[in-house]
């Protein structure tokens, strides 16, 4: 599905089970740029429906020319838990080789803004950055080089 300049602030969260039948993770446009949006909004308390959506997200990427993607991973609302945090810093550096510049987008809460920065110091990536909503993650990476 592709999705072209979208505004909403927040893409609805999925209920629960919808993702084998939604497309959590897909390529969008905006800003004449192609995407790799990873929605994992709203997951996390069933630890397997995360790690499942995971795997599918590194399916999409592995499929991708190294260096060249850019990727939005909305987590707000997600379940934080060791699981879960180990889990996200594996999909990062599984990721890392493909990935030009990402961004997280987090919302404002000291919980998950604490669990990005040690994501971030753990894979020592420096194209990573963090944001409040998709619409100014998305305008960011639009302006990427």
């Amino acid at each position: 599905m592709l999705l072209r300049n979208r505004s909403s602030n927040h893409l609805p969260t999925h209920p629960p089970g919808a993702a084998s039948i939604m497309n959590r993770s897909r390529f969008i446009e905006h800003g004449g740029k192609r995407m790799l949006l990873l929605d994992y909004s709203g997951l996390g308390a069933d630890a397997a429906e995360l790690q499942a959506e995971m795997d599918r997200s590194k399916q999409l990427i592995s499929g991708e020319e190294p260096g060249t993607v850019l990727t939005i991973c909305d987590v707000r609302g997600s379940k934080v838990t060791p699981t879960n945090v180990k889990a996200m810093q594996q999909l990062v550096k599984h990721n890392t080789p493909f990935v030009r510049w990402g961004a997280v987008v987090i919302g404002l809460t000291g919980v998950y803004l604490t669990a990005f920065r040690a994501t971030q110091a753990l894979s020592r990536r420096k194209n990573l950055r963090s944001f409040g909503d998709l619409d100014e993650a998305k305008e960011w990476l639009a302006a990427q080089p």
